[in-house]
C-alpha cells in the first residue's frame, strides 16, 4: 500500500515526467510512501528507483494511440488502485486527469485525488488536435478532483478562467529542480562547447514547432555574425525540416543541431547564453537549471512560466514571442555587454534556489497532508 499513486503518460526525461521523477524519489524524504502508473513506455525514461510501476500499457505508443487505449488504461488504473489502495492519486497531464477522475466516479470514496495541469490551457488547448473538446473535458472532469494544481500563477489564472468553479480548489506550485544533481552533473565528464573565442548560445528542447526553433533559425540569419554560434540540443519530429532550413539559408551565425545527450549540462554550463524561444511554456525547467549553473538567459515572453521564473525580466531577458528581430537584439546587446552578463551569472544561482526541490516536495508533502488525513478518518468510518 502506498500513500501516493502517481498517474502520468509515461516518464520521459523531459517536462512531466522529470518533474514526477524527482517527486518520486524525493518524497520519500518527507515521509510519503509513493508508487507509479505510467500508461505507456517511451524512449529516454527515467527509471525510478523508490517505486513500483504499473504500465497501462507495456509498449511504445503515439499519443493518438494512447488516447485510443483509454478504456483499456482506465480498466488497469482500477485494477492498481484495488490492489495497491493508495490514500491519494496524483494525475498529471489532462490525458491522466481525466483517467482519474474517471476512476473517482467509479469507485467513489476509495482515495482523494489531486490534479496537476502542466498547460496554460488558454494557449495549449487552442493550438491542440481537439481542443474543443479538450477544453469541454477539462470543464467537466477537473471539478471532480479534490485539489487542481498549476505548475505557474499564470497556468492557475488559466484554470479559474475556464472553470470558475475551481478558484477554490486551485493552487499553484512551482516545479522543483535538484539545483544539487544539476551541478553535480555539470561537472561530470561530458561533452562541452569548445573555448575558441566565439560567443555559444544554447537551446534544448523537443524538435517540434511550439519549441519555436523557426524563431531562433531566422534571428541567427539576422545576426550573420560567424562570431556567435547556436546549438540546439534535443530531437523531435521536425529535426530534417530544421536540417533542411540551415542548409538552404546557411546563416551567418552557425546553427547547429547536436540531437539527444544524455548528460547535457556540460554543455550547457559552458554556454555564454541560453535562450528558450517557446511559443508556449508552462513553467520552464531548463530556465531554472540554466540559472542555477549562472548561464545568462533570454526567454520569450510566453505563457507563463518563463515571466515569472525571470521575475518580468529582473534575472533575464524577456522577449516577444515569435520576434527574430527582437530575439537577435537581445543576443547582439548581451554579446556586446559583458558586465551585464556577468551580472546576470551572478543573480541566477540566488534566482534557482527559489525553485528547489526540497522546498517544491515540501509545498507538495504540506497539500498531501490534509487530504492523506481525510482519507483515513474516511476508511475508519467505513469499517465501522
Amino acid at each position: 500500500m502506498a500513500d501516493i499513486l502517481f498517474v502520468v503518460p509515461d516518464l520521459h526525461r523531459g517536462g512531466v515526467g522529470r518533474c514526477v521523477y524527482f517527486m518520486l524519489e524525493e518524497l520519500p524524504k518527507h515521509g510519503l510512501t509513493t508508487s507509479l502508473f505510467c500508461m505507456r513506455e517511451i524512449e529516454h525514461e527515467f527509471s525510478p528507483s523508490k517505486a513500483t510501476v504499473t504500465r497501462g500499457v507495456a509498449r511504445k505508443l503515439s499519443n493518438r494511440a494512447m488516447q485510443l487505449s483509454a478504456p483499456w488504461g482506465l480498466m488497469k488504473l482500477l485494477a492498481t488502485i484495488r490492489r495497491e489502495r493508495p490514500a491519494v492519486v496524483c494525475s498529471h497531464g489532462l490525458f491522466c486527469n481525466i483517467l482519474v477522475a474517471a476512476a473517482r466516479m467509479l469507485m467513489p470514496g476509495s482515495f482523494r485525488s489531486v490534479a496537476f495541469e502542466h498547460n496554460s490551457p488558454s494557449a495549449h488547448y487552442r493550438s491542440t488536435n481537439l481542443g474543443g473538446l479538450k477544453r469541454t473535458l477539462l470543464r467537466i472532469c477537473y471539478g471532480a478532483h479534490d485539489d487542481v494544481v498549476g505548475v505557474s500563477r499564470g497556468v492557475v489564472r488559466d484554470l479559474v478562467a475556464m472553470v470558475p468553479s475551481l478558484e477554490d480548489k486551485c493552487r499553484h506550485i512551482y516545479n522543483g529542480i535538484p539545483l544539487d544533481d544539476v551541478r553535480a552533473q555539470a561537472r561530470a565528464p561530458g561533452q562541452t562547447l569548445p573555448r575558441d573565442g566565439k560567443l555559444h548560445v544554447v537551446s534544448v528542447g523537443r524538435l517540434v514547432s511550439n519549441k519555436g526553433f523557426q524563431t531562433l533559425i531566422d534571428a541567427a540569419c539576422l545576426l550573420n555574425d560567424p562570431g556567435i554560434v547556436f546549438t540546439i540540443i534535443g530531437e523531435g519530429p521536425q529535426r530534417a525540416i530544421f536540417e533542411d532550413q540551415i542548409a538552404t539559408r546557411q546563416p551567418g551565425s552557425p546553427v547547429h543541431l547536436v540531437g539527444h545527450i544524455d548528460n547535457p549540462f556540460p554543455m550547457l554550463a559552458s554556454a555564454d547564453i541560453f535562450l528558450s524561444v517557446s511559443e508556449r511554456e508552462s513553467f520552464g525547467i531548463v530556465l531554472v537549471e540554466a540559472l542555477c549553473l549562472g548561464v545568462p538567459v533570454v526567454a520569450t515572453d510566453c505563457p507563463s512560466g518563463p515571466a515569472e521564473i525571470l521575475e518580468d525580466g529582473k534575472f533575464g531577458e524577456l522577449v516577444p514571442v515569435g520576434d527574430a528581430a527582437a530575439v537577435a537584439r537581445a543576443i547582439q546587446n548581451l554579446a556586446d555587454d559583458g558586465s551585464r552578463r556577468e551580472h546576470l551569472a551572478e543573480l541566477g544561482p540566488h534566482r534557482a534556489a527559489d525553485f528547489s526541490l526540497d522546498r517544491h516536495c515540501r509545498n507538495v508533502a504540506d497539500l498531501f497532508q490534509p487530504l492523506l488525513h481525510k482519507q483515513a478518518l474516511d476508511r475508519v468510518g467505513a469499517r465501522t
